[in-house]
């Protein structure tokens, strides 16, 4: 009988552990955690004709990870374009139940072309986004039982293709959006949705809302 205890405890601390370090999954009934967060994410990965100095781009990756970033078991937010060829140039709505904590911008991909056959990625990793600690690139939180929203991410076409954090401006269309979402995910319309936008002084302006909550 002890020993079956033992091996008991010993299987629960397991998946207790399995759990905890649990990677991003997409929204569902079947994947909702009170106790984790939820981020909710647009990007946009058409293709942009005319940016800059090129004839198009396309926002192809975006990677967040939680800090510590150089833990032993780090937990790695990965959005990768669903086709690289033809992708309609509209934002994609993501909703992922996460760990709770700081997420840190640490990796994206920008694919820019003069042509067909001339083509190259302008690229940001961990050596460039994060300097001594700090965020360059910016960073964004959700605390356990929470939905957060973070943004729309795109592009930006000035002298060149340049990641842009967009978000929702009025107060008014953030009641309306989350309206919509809870139509989408009715199992968490009794959790208050958070606007805490994705904060970055390099990919973004500042938002005059700031931070709102819709319960």
């Amino acid at each position: 009988m002890i020993n079956f205890l033992r091996h008991t405890i010993i299987f629960l601390l397991t998946l207790t552990t399995f759990v905890a370090r649990a990677e991003p999954v997409k929204l569902s009934t079947d994947t909702y955690n009170a106790e984790m967060g939820v981020a909710i994410i647009h990007v946009n990965w058409g293709r942009v004709w005319k940016c800059g100095k090129f004839e198009n781009a396309q926002l192809e990756a975006l990677n967040f990870t939680k800090t510590p970033i150089d833990s032993q078991d780090v937990t790695v937010l990965n959005l990768e374009t669903p086709s690289k060829l033809n992708v309609a140039n509209k934002y994609l709505a993501y909703a992922f139940v996460i760990q709770p904590g700081q997420y840190f911008l640490t990796g994206f991909d920008v694919k820019v072309a003069h042509s067909v056959t001339d083509v190259a990625h302008m690229n940001g990793g961990k050596e460039s986004l994060i300097k001594d600690g700090v965020p360059l690139g910016g960073m964004f939180t959700v605390n356990p039982g929470e939905i957060v929203y973070i943004g729309h991410f795109g592009l930006e076409c000035g002298a060149e293709p340049f990641l842009w954090r967009y978000f929702i401006e009025d107060q008014n269309d953030f009641g309306k959006y989350v309206e919509g979402f809870r139509k989408e995910f009715p199992f968490v319309k009794q959790v208050p949705v958070q606007y805490r936008i994705f904060s970055t002084k390099l990919f973004g302006n500042p938002s005059d809302l700031e931070s709102k909550t819709v319960n």
